[in-house]
């Protein structure tokens, strides 16, 4: 592809914004895409071919992408010119129909922002790349569009699973792959497939890898995903990608991130010193993947999905035998300490909005944990033992998993306590608007846990035992296993993937 000349009009303006006098343009249904990138992974190139007549413009799916773009023309041929742009938008309306544009990103660039995992990162010789940095829509898009994309790539670079597959090496792509960001790996990296209950993992070990070697870092996120099957007796998802990306001076996790799409992404940060037994029990993976158990959830409302997560990374560890029970209700206990100390002193509803700003991590985490333990406590009373969190949360997995949009926070709850109406939602509204951590107490009397200040004790007779002990049974109910093709991957990732049976 030729370089390109490009004005970058006004990319500071609001995102999206229409072309002047622009009038409504018919929801474009199909649309393919061609992505290429250079052999030092600086540069990508796409090729978007319309079906019938052009939308009003390509935007970013995420505005933060617009800074990357480096050029745009269009239509494709010998009359290709630039296309301008206005407002982080690729203005196409005049193109005539069926026509292909190109357009130009500059990863580089992405990498030196030090955006992380969230945009571009660098390690070794890879590079992961977030969608958001690289992933232009047309702006009216239905639904329903049907949508394919292709990567032409130097024979010695290759992409970690992203989309679902479309057969013949095509990626297929639906509303969630411009609703959501997910995280892409491109480099010489190896790829192994990986059986868990009722699912398939792809994990992509990047960079120079682990101390531990790549086998052993393998076990350990497999004995997460195990962890994480506990919830449900099956992994919460059919597929996943998993990058293992190698952080120097650590020697356990310190950080994940999970991207959604058609094929849920979770990049995860692992100590390259970390040994296999620390890592195995190490927190990080358990609560990215226990992510994947509930459908996105809007960020405002982050006290429900992170305190999900927060709640069952100690629960999971425990099913799974990672380490003693004890060990779990001293991990929550101390995890609520903190989390008491926390906080700008207002609601856990502003806290909880407000969180990326004042950086009160705790305090929305485990108050968020709090709340789920108390409810999960409370239906498991309520039932003699029958119904669980566990059970309500499978619930809104089963129901909208594939939801193409963020989901409320309010719709949320009202699904989680349609598994025993008036448990869940009374007690997180009672203590959303509250300015205090959740009142423990009377779940710790249910489960015979004591404060004191040696510490938590832990009442060792059968009547509370029952309780607490139900909550870190380990399932024994699992799903098979599926096969998921060669253990190591080859570069073809289309002949090598398998989807295990719908359950």
């Amino acid at each position: 592809m030729r370089a390109f000349v490009l004005t970058l009009a006004s990319l500071a303006a609001g995102c999206g914004a229409a072309a002047a006098g622009e009038g409504a343009r018919p929801e474009l249904a199909a649309w393919t895409y061609t992505f290429t990138v250079d052999p030092s992974l600086t540069r990508l190139e796409a090729t978007v071919c319309f079906e019938g007549p052009p939308p009003s413009a390509l935007t970013p799916i995420d505005a933060a992408g617009a800074r990357y773009l480096r050029g745009a023309e269009g239509p494709l041929g010998p009359e290709a010119a630039p296309l301008s742009v206005e407002g982080r938008a690729i203005a196409t309306a005049h193109l005539p129909p069926d026509a292909c544009v190109a357009y130009v990103v500059d990863l580089d660039a992405a990498a030196r922002q030090r955006g992380g995992l969230h945009g571009a990162y660098r390690i070794d010789g890879d590079l992961i790349a977030a969608t958001g940095v690289w992933l232009w829509a047309p702006r009216e898009r239905a639904e329903d569009a049907r949508v394919t994309a292709r990567f032409e790539l130097p024979d010695d670079v290759r992409l970690s699973p992203l989309w679902a597959r479309a057969g013949g090496g095509r990626h297929r792509l639906d509303e969630r792959a411009f609703r959501f960001t997910a995280y892409a790996a491109f480099g010489r990296f190896e790829t192994v497939n990986v059986g868990v209950p009722g699912a398939c993992l792809h994990v992509s070990v990047l960079g120079g890898g682990v101390r531990m070697g790549t086998d052993g870092l393998v076990r350990s996120l497999r004995g997460s995903a195990d962890a994480v099957s506990m919830m449900f007796g099956e992994f919460p998802v059919r597929r996943a990608s998993i990058l293992a990306v190698p952080t120097p001076f650590s020697t356990t996790s310190p950080f994940g991130i999970v991207g959604r799409g058609t094929l849920p992404t979770v990049a995860i940060l692992v100590g390259d010193r970390a040994e296999e037994a620390r890592l195995a029990r190490a927190w990080v993976p358990v609560h990215e993947l226990a992510h994947l158990a509930m459908p996105f959830v809007d960020r405002e409302d982050a006290w429900l999905a992170e305190g999900i997560a927060t709640y069952y990374q100690e629960i999971l560890r425990a099913r799974a035998g990672l380490f003693p029970p004890e060990q779990a209700w001293r991990n929550l206990d101390d995890g609520f300490r903190r989390g008491a100390r926390d906080g700008t002193g207002r609601s856990l509803r502003e806290e909880s909005r407000d969180m990326m700003r004042t950086a009160a991590y705790r305090r929305v985490y485990w108050a968020g944990a709090a709340i789920a333990l108390l409810a999960d406590v409370e239906m498991r009373a309520r039932s003699n033992g029958r119904r669980s969190l566990d059970d309500a949360l499978e619930r809104l997995r089963d129901c909208c998993a594939d939801r193409t949009a963020p989901m409320s926070g309010r719709e949320a709850l009202e699904r989680l306590d349609a598994e025993m109406p008036g448990v869940i939602a009374p007690i997180a509204r009672r203590w959303l608007g509250a300015d205090e951590f959740p009142d423990l107490r009377a779940a710790y009397a249910r489960l015979g846990l004591t404060r004191s200040e040696d510490g938590l004790g832990i009442d060792p007779s059968l009547e509370t035992r029952t309780l607490r002990e139900a909550i870190v049974a380990p399932r024994v109910d699992l799903a098979p296993i599926p096969r998921c093709g060669p253990h190591r991957a080859d570069r073809s990732e289309a002949s090598t993937e398998s989807t295990p049976p719908n359950p």
